[in-house]
C-alpha cells in the first residue's frame, strides 16, 4: 500500500522533510498513529518516527543539520527533534528484553520486524517511508484496519501482561476506531483475564487512558464492553454507570453539545460528596478537575423547571456557572420526557452565556463613608451584597449607599 502525498499532505511538511533529509535513506520510517489515522482516513496528530539508528547517532546528525534536539526519553532510545517549534518523537528500533507489567528494559535492534513484535497493535506497527510506501512487518495491520477488528501483536496475553495499560489503551482505540464491527475475542479474553493487573499502573496513566476514552466521539459501546468484562470497576468503581453516559451522549448528540470528558464522567458517578472524593485522590486530578468534580457532587442549590429567571439567576450565582451547567445538563440527560430535557438543556446553556454582575461596592467605598476597618465592616458588606442579590442584582452602586446610610444611623 503506498499513501499519496498529493492525498496526505502531511508527509510534504517541510519540518519532517527537513529531519528525513537529515538522516541517512531509507534508515527512518514513520511510525505508528500518524500511518494508522492516515489510512483510516482520521485526523492526523502528532508525527513520530523510528529509525534504525541509535539516539547518539539521530542527535549528532540532526545537530549537524542546525536542527534542535531534546533528549527527552534518550535511555529508552528516544529523543525529540524541534523544527519551527514543531516536535517530532524519533525513537531508535527495539526489542523487549524483560517486563513487568509497568516497564521494560529493552535493547535496541535495527530490524523493523523485531520493532513491529514489541508494540502493542497490529494497527500501530505500521511504518511508512517517505514517499508513501506502507510497511506492515506483522502481516495483520492493514486487514485489521480495514475490518476495524483490532488485535495485540502475537500473543495477546504476552502484549497485555508485558504492560496492563494496554488493557485500557485496547478500549480507547475501540471506542475512537472501532465502529460496530465485532470484537476480536482472544483480545478481550486477554483484557478480561488480566484485568487484576490493572491495579499495578500509576493513578496517572489510568488517568489518562480514561481521559482519552472518554474524549472519543462516542466511547458508550466501548465502556459498556468494559463494564460487562468487569473492567471498568476495576478502574472506576465510583464511576461504573455506562448507562448514564449514555445517556448523556444522546443529549450531546440532540443539543449539539461538545465533547466534554469530566462531564462524561460525572454522567457515570453519582453525587456522592465521599466517593467523588476518593475518586478524585485515587486518580489524582488535577486541582481545577477535582474543584469541579467536588463541587457537582456537593452542591445543593434548589433549581426546578418552574423557577423565575431571578430565581435562576441567584441560583447560578450562588453555585458557580459551571457548576450550575454541570447539574443542570446532567438532569437533562437523565429526564426521559424529551421536552421537559430540552428545559434543563436551555437552563445550563443559560447558566454558562449568563454575564455574571460583578458586585458595585468594595471596601474602599464603606471606608470612604466612615465605616471602620474589621469585622464590622465585613458584616456590612456581607449585608449590602445579600441585598444587592435579593434584588436580582439590580440594586445600583447609589441605592446600596444609601442603604449602608440607613445601617451606619442605626
Amino acid at each position: 500500500m503506498k499513501l499519496d502525498p498529493k492525498i496526505h499532505d502531511w508527509l510534504l511538511n517541510r519540518n519532517l522533510v527537513g529531519i528525513l533529509d537529515a538522516l541517512p535513506e531509507s534508515s527512518t520510517r514513520l511510525v505508528g498513529g500518524c500511518v494508522r489515522n492516515a489510512i483510516m482516513g482520521e485526523e492526523i496528530g502528532d508525527i513520530d518516527l523510528a529509525t534504525q539508528l541509535e539516539p547518539v547517532d539521530v542527535k549528532a546528525l540532526l545537530e549537524a543539520a542546525d536542527i534542535k534536539v531534546v533528549p527527552t526519553g534518550i535511555d529508552h532510545g528516544t529523543v525529540t527533534a524541534v523544527v519551527n517549534s514543531e516536535p517530532f518523537e524519533i525513537t531508535t528500533l527495539r526489542k523487549d528484553v524483560k517486563t513487568d507489567g509497568r516497564r521494560a528494559v529493552i535493547a535496541f535492534t535495527k530490524d523493523w520486524a523485531e520493532d513491529a513484535q514489541r508494540r502493542d497493535f497490529t494497527i500501530n506497527a505500521l511504518y511508512a517511508d517517505k514517499d508513501g510506501n506502507v510497511f506492515d512487518p506483522t502481516g495483520q495491520g492493514l486487514e485489521d484496519i480495514k475490518t476495524r477488528k483490532f488485535k495485540f501483536v502475537g500473543s495477546a496475553d504476552g502484549r497485555v501482561q508485558e504492560d496492563y495499560l494496554r488493557i485500557l489503551r485496547y478500549f480507547r482505540f475501540l471506542a475512537w476506531y472501532g465502529g460496530s464491527a465485532k470484537v476480536d475475542v482472544d483480545a478481550l479474553r486477554a483484557c478480561r483475564e488480566n484485568r487484576a493487573g490493572l491495579s499495578k499502573l500509576s493513578s496517572e496513566r489510568i488517568w489518562m487512558e480514561i481521559k482519552k476514552l472518554l474524549s472519543a466521539p462516542d466511547p458508550s459501546r466501548a465502556v459498556h464492553i468494559m463494564l460487562t468484562n468487569e473492567i471498568l470497576p476495576k478502574v472506576l468503581p465510583e464511576a461504573a454507570n455506562a448507562e448514564g453516559l449514555g445517556l448523556l451522549i444522546a443529549l450531546e448528540r440532540r443539543e449539539h453539545l461538545g465533547v466534554d470528558p469530566m462531564l462524561r464522567l460525572m454522567s457515570m458517578s453519582g453525587r456522592d460528596e465521599f466517593a467523588l472524593a476518593g475518586l478524585s485522590k485515587r486518580l489524582k486530578l488535577s486541582n481545577d478537575e477535582k474543584s469541579r468534580l467536588l463541587a457537582w457532587g456537593g452542591n445543593r442549590v434548589p433549581f426546578s423547571l418552574d423557577i423565575d429567571e431571578k430565581t435562576l439567576r441567584q441560583g447560578i450565582y450562588a453555585s458557580g456557572p459551571q457548576t450550575a451547567y454541570d447539574r443542570m445538563i446532567i438532569r437533562a440527560a437523565g429526564e426521559a420526557d424529551v421536552i421537559l430535557s430540552q428545559s434543563w438543556a436551555e437552563k445550563a446553556k443559560f447558566a454558562l452565556s449568563w454575564s455574571i454582575p460583578v458586585f458595585p461596592l468594595q471596601g474602599r467605598d464603606l471606608k470612604k463613608a466612615g465605616v471602620k476597618d474589621g469585622p464590622e465592616m465585613g458584616k456590612i458588606l456581607k449585608a449590602l451584597k445579600e441585598l444587592w442579590i435579593r434584588s436580582g442584582f439590580e440594586a445600583s452602586r447609589e441605592k446600596l449607599l444609601m442603604a449602608l446610610s440607613i445601617i451606619s444611623s442605626k
